[in-house]
C-alpha cells in the first residue's frame, strides 16, 4: 500500500513558503525541479534567477529550456546571467535575445567577434535595464569598446590588458580619443573595478594616473558633452565626478601582489580628494565565481570597497577636526 506524501495534509500555501525556500539553494532547487511539472512551477524562478552557462553545451541545453517556456518567463525570472562558453555565437545572439530582463550580465564571450557578427543591437536589449555589466577573461582579450556597455549600467568591471600588443584599448592614446576618458562618459557609471596584473606594459604609476583621470570634476569645456546624459543636473564651472568608487583588484604572484595594493592604497592616501575613492585589493582566484557568489548572495563585489572609502573619508573628518572639539565631543 502506497504511503501518503508527507506533504499532501498541507495547506497550499504553506506547502508553496516551503518548498521556495528551499529552492534558494541552487541545487535543492534542481532537484525539486525533477519532482512534478507543479512542484517545478515553484523551484523554477530560483532555478533561473542567477545562469552560469561555461559550457557550449550548457548553453544550446539553456536556449532550448527557455524556448519550452512562455516568451514572458526569462525575460521575469532570469535576473543575474554569465556567458562564458566561447560559442556558438549564434546561441549566445540567441539567448541574450530571450533574456532581456536581466539586471546583471557577466560576459566571458569574445565581444568584438560578437559586435562584427551579430552587431550590438541584441546586447543592447538584453541590457535595458541591467545595472551591472562584468567584461571578464576572454571578453576584453582584444579590446573592448564603450558602445558594448549598456546605457543603464552602473557598475561595471573589465580585466585590463596585460599583453602589450593589447595594450591600446586602456592603455595608451588612440588617434580619436582616449579609451580611458571615454569611461568616465558612460553615463550612469558610479563604480568601475579593473583586474590588473602589474607588467612592463601597463605600470603601476600610469595606471595610477589614468584612474585619477576618471575622477576628476568636469570642466566648463565637458558640459556640453555631457547634457541630456543624465549628468548635468545644474550649470557650474566644476561637476562632482559621477564615478564615485574605483576597485582595482591586482592579482600576479604574492609577493608583487602585495607590493601593488599598498603601493596603490598609500598613493590614494597620498593624493587625497578624489583620489580616496581609488580602492586595491587581492584579485579573486575567479571572477566568475566572484561574481557568481556575489549575486546568489546579494553581496556587490564593491561592497568591501565601499567600506575602505567610507573610513578613508571619516578619518579625514576626524583629523580636520580640533582635538579641543573632539575631547567636547567625547
Amino acid at each position: 500500500m502506497a504511503q501518503p506524501w508527507i506533504f499532501s495534509q498541507l495547506p497550499t500555501e504553506l506547502l508553496q513558503q516551503v518548498l521556495e525556500d528551499a529552492a534558494c539553494n541552487k541545487d535543492t532547487a534542481l532537484n525539486l525541479s525533477l519532482v512534478s511539472s507543479w512542484v517545478r512551477r515553484w523551484a523554477d524562478p530560483y532555478l533561473y534567477h542567477t545562469v552560469v552557462l561555461s559550457t557550449s553545451r550548457s548553453l544550446r541545453s539553456f536556449k532550448q529550456a527557455l524556448m519550452n517556456k512562455p516568451h514572458s518567463f526569462p525575460l521575469t525570472y532570469v535576473k543575474h546571467l554569465g556567458i562564458f562558453a566561447l560559442g556558438p555565437v549564434e546561441t549566445i545572439h540567441d539567448v541574450l535575445h530571450l533574456c532581456k530582463g536581466v539586471n546583471s550580465l557577466a560576459c566571458g564571450f569574445s565581444l568584438p567577434s560578437f559586435k562584427q557578427t551579430h552587431g550590438i543591437e541584441t546586447l543592447h536589449e538584453s541590457l535595458k535595464n541591467a545595472k551591472e555589466q562584468h567584461l571578464l577573461g576572454i571578453s576584453c582579450r582584444d579590446g573592448w569598446e564603450p558602445c558594448l556597455i549598456g546605457s543603464t549600467i552602473t557598475h561595471l568591471r573589465v580585466h585590463l590588458c596585460s599583453s602589450p600588443d593589447n595594450v591600446q584599448p586602456l592603455g595608451q592614446v588612440d588617434k580619436d580619443e582616449v579609451s580611458w576618458e571615454r569611461l568616465s562618459k558612460l553615463p550612469r557609471l558610479t563604480h568601475l573595478a579593473v583586474v590588473y596584473r602589474p607588467t612592463l606594459a601597463l605600470d603601476i604609476d600610469v595606471i595610477f594616473g589614468k584612474l585619477q583621470s576618471l575622477l576628476e570634476p568636469m570642466d566648463q569645456e565637458e558640459l556640453g558633452d555631457h547634457r541630456g546624459s543624465g549628468r548635468i543636473g545644474h550649470s557650474s564651472m566644476e561637476l562632482e565626478p559621477t564615478i564615485q568608487l574605483v576597485l582595482v583588484q591586482v592579482s600576479g604572484m604574492p609577493s608583487a601582489q602585495a607590493r601593488t595594493i599598498k603601493s596603490l592604497n598609500d598613493a590614494a592616501l597620498k593624493a587625497g580628494s578624489h583620489s580616496l575613492r581609488i580602492v586595491a585589493e587581492p584579485a579573486p582566484s575567479s571572477a566568475v565565481v566572484q561574481w557568481e557568489t556575489a549575486v546568489r548572495a546579494g553581496k556587490s563585489v564593491w561592497k568591501d570597497a565601499e567600506e575602505v572609502v567610507r573610513e578613508r573619508k571619516q578619518r579625514l573628518v576626524q583629523a580636520a577636526v580640533p582635538m579641543s572639539l573632539q575631547k567636547v565631543g567625547n
